[in-house]
């Protein structure tokens, strides 16, 4: 009797920080154990990060859209000038992709915010958190705009996957709540890479953990300020500087030590003893800190509007604290956190094994 080939799957993460690559771990994990075949599709940090983790999986050397932060200036005005630019690389490589899939016998995808891959000879998902994009001020005009725009690339895939909860008991708010969600839409719960009951015990306890993440130079914008403020007096502190690369803690000053990189396992058995973690607010940075429980001092990302959001959210709500970057105090920050008694736990059992298990049944009668 005939018996189908294992599915193969294509997953790409948008090259926009490390969260995108992050948040892909479970679910390439989860494919994994089901039986699929997995092909990474990424470059540079992105693709170093998934190839530590995975480094016997198929890969592809693919760019993505390579948006950087000014110095200054916020994401609003690299994407709002660089329009053209974006519009051509997601053509680009929606038609890549085309190749990709003859090449690689590729049967499904699973893009992480990346808008062109997606094509009707395989079953395709885009994820995301951020259907309803929020605007800097002098783009507040454009907001129906590129909601529409969001909508419209979204449905162009088979599922749509929100890594959230449904409800008002939900971690992204308005980004991917509310009116004109995608008809495709699903929710698949919290994502998170500390998900796993088995982690790498930690030899060393910290009372601070930071860590550095998202694009170049506000990645080492915000390195060089914890440089200059950590460690705090009587605090053990880590600075995890968020560059793939070699996976060891050195000390670099007393009660200071440093690492470029640390394996999910590593970073998980860090955060298991509660320090308190200073980061940028990014959504694959809180789904993570959600599932291990830790208090957070949030430092959005200058002009980035999203993470600006989601602080303040979750200041308001009463789980962490956050201040500015020009105005950033760790020590201050450190005296205000104390007065916060509750954690945000992980608030529901990941749904994201139904939702691959569903795509895998279609491919496999599909292959059948």
């Amino acid at each position: 009797m005939f018996k189908a080939r294992s599915p193969r799957i294509l997953v790409c993460p948008l090259d926009w920080g490390l969260g995108h690559a992050t948040r892909c771990i479970p679910l390439i994990r989860e494919l994994d154990s089901a039986g699929a075949t997995v092909v990474l599709a990424a470059a540079g940090p992105q693709l170093n990060l998934l190839r530590t983790e995975f480094p016997e999986m198929e890969w592809i050397n693919f760019p993505g859209y390579k948006i950087k932060y000014g110095n200054k200036t916020g994401a609003g005005y690299k994407v709002f000038f660089g329009a053209p630019r974006l519009a051509l690389r997601i053509l680009r490589e929606h038609y890549q992709l085309r190749n990709i899939i003859f090449k690689y016998r590729i049967d499904g995808i699973i893009s992480d915010n990346r808008y062109g891959l997606w094509n009707r000879k395989v079953y395709s998902v885009f994820m995301t958190h951020q259907l309803n994009i929020i605007a800097p001020e002098f783009l507040k005009f454009a907001e129906p705009i590129l909601h529409a725009g969001v909508k419209y690339f979204a449905e162009k895939y088979d599922e749509c996957w929100i890594p959230d909860e449904d409800g008002d008991n939900n971690l992204s708010g308005i980004l991917s709540h509310g009116k004109g969600i995608p008809k495709n839409a699903v929710y698949i719960g919290l994502l998170s890479r500390f998900d796993r009951k088995e982690f790498i015990r930690a030899e060393k306890q910290y009372d601070l953990v930071a860590i550095v993440s998202g694009p170049e130079p506000q990645r080492a914008v915000f390195e060089n300020k914890l440089l200059g403020q950590l460690p705090v007096e009587g605090k053990k502190c880590l600075i995890i500087r968020g560059i793939p690369g070699e996976m060891r803690i050195t000390n670099l000053r007393s009660n200071l030590d440093v690492a470029d990189h640390l394996s999910a396992g590593q970073m998980q058995g860090i955060l298991t003893h509660k320090p308190v973690v200073v980061s940028r607010p990014g959504y694959s940075t809180l789904m993570d800190i959600a599932c291990t429980g830790n208090r957070a001092i949030l430092i959005p990302t200058p002009g980035q509007t999203e993470q600006e959001y989601l602080a303040r959210s979750l200041v308001e709500k009463g789980y962490h604290v956050s201040c500015n970057q020009n105005e950033m105090n760790i020590g201050k920050a450190l005296f205000q956190i104390e007065l916060i008694k509750q954690s945000l736990s992980y608030m529901a059992k990941p749904k994201y094994t139904g939702a691959i298990g569903n795509v895998l049944r279609k491919l496999k009668e599909s292959l059948s």
